[in-house]
């Protein structure tokens, strides 16, 4: 289920990358019903290729070598036309605020800018955790399966369910609101045990 999180990113990326291309459109084009059936296909294609397992392990090797890159294809397109959208967006907005300064404007683009740090930051960790697997991966896949590739196909795999353990960290790190529920929530916990 790696392609699940992996795809989940890419998805991610594509809806920062509408919800800054189309602005005010983006409630009308980004539908709920529209998510749902993303998110839903995304799982049965990749529960899908999971299954073929049992028939032939190989064709789900190969769905995962295809899948997981194209993903992290999309995602670096994403975020690189985001960065490049902004760079633009802040030249513009550099250039007429001399004129005529704005607040609200310069507000919506710092809270646009610190929702886009926290998603890249989980990319980078994403492809720093997935990257070293999935060259393990293909090199099994052309050779035998020697003691080395089969140690570090180990070590990998480590990686990658660390990256799970990291994802957390990382949203409190950078996210306000879910800091903010953490310590409540342990505060309510604390106060709980406590009084008991």
């Amino acid at each position: 289920m790696w392609s699940v999180r992996v795809a989940t990113l890419a998805e991610l990326s594509v809806d920062r990358l509408l919800a800054l291309l189309l602005g005010l459109r983006y409630r009308q084009v980004v539908t709920l019903k529209r998510v749902y059936l993303i998110v839903t296909t995304t799982w049965v294609i990749v529960a899908a290729s999971s299954a073929l397992w049992f028939l032939n392990p190989l064709i789900t090797l190969w769905c995962g070598t295809m899948a997981i890159p194209l993903f992290l294809i999309i995602s670096i397109f994403s975020y690189t036309k985001i960065f490049l959208t902004l760079r633009r967006h802040n030249t513009q907005i550099h250039s007429h605020n001399v004129q005529q300064p704005n607040q609200t404007n310069q507000l919506n683009i710092a809270r646009y800018k610190k929702a886009l740090s926290a998603a890249t930051w989980l990319q980078l960790t994403l492809v720093a955790c997935y990257l070293p697997h999935g060259v393990v991966i293909a090199l099994r896949a052309n050779s035998r399966l020697s003691v080395s590739v089969y140690h570090a196909r180990i070590y990998t795999t480590t990686l990658v369910y660390l990256n799970s353990s990291l994802n957390p960290i990382l949203y409190c790190w950078k996210l306000d609101e879910v800091r903010q529920a953490v310590k409540d929530a342990i505060r309510q916990v604390l106060c709980h045990c406590f009084t008991n």
